[in-house]
């Protein structure tokens, strides 16, 4: 664990398209299965330790996270862009943890598994009134309102998906 990381203990997991891809065809572009792999990357849970320097949570906190953890000193990392990071889309060899990368994209592994180690940075908070299914599809829905932003989409529009 790193200063800046917090210990998630997953409570909840989503099964993505892209887990459903890598499992029946062992890969998606130039990102191949060639070793086994633990999938997921949409999760919700609790945190059970935290870094010297993380003053955001405590132990018992309900969390979800991005699963993309970009490099924080590329360009568009320091533009406030760190979604279109150049980590995020290929694998950096000196990686020797999710430093730079996306959950479950070989060589990373998922989170469906007990629990992982996750940059305090790329958790947020979960209300109590949200449960941790809930939580679990947070990125997704962020995509989903994204693409409904991007397409100028309001309400009573019609729209196919």
């Amino acid at each position: 664990m790193g200063s800046r990381d917090i210990r998630i203990d997953l409570k909840r997991v989503g099964i993505c398209g892209s887990d459903v891809h890598y499992y029946t065809h062992g890969e998606i572009g130039h990102f191949l299965v060639n070793e086994p792999m633990v999938l997921g990357h949409e999760g919700a849970g609790v945190v059970s330790e935290v870094g010297s320097a993380v003053k955001e949570f405590k132990v018992g906190d309900r969390v979800c996270m991005e699963p993309g953890i970009p490099e924080p000193n590329s360009r568009a990392s320091r533009m406030g862009m760190y979604n279109l990071c150049d980590s995020l889309t290929g694998y950096h060899p000196n990686m020797s943890k999710v430093q730079a990368g996306f959950w479950a994209t070989p060589p990373v592994h998922g989170i469906m598994r007990g629990s992982v180690v996750h940059p305090a940075d790329f958790s947020f908070h979960v209300p109590e009134n949200v449960s941790l299914d809930e939580a679990a599809m947070a990125e997704p829905v962020a995509i989903g309102m994204h693409a409904a932003t991007k397409a100028q989409i309001r309400p009573g529009a019609t729209c196919v998906v």
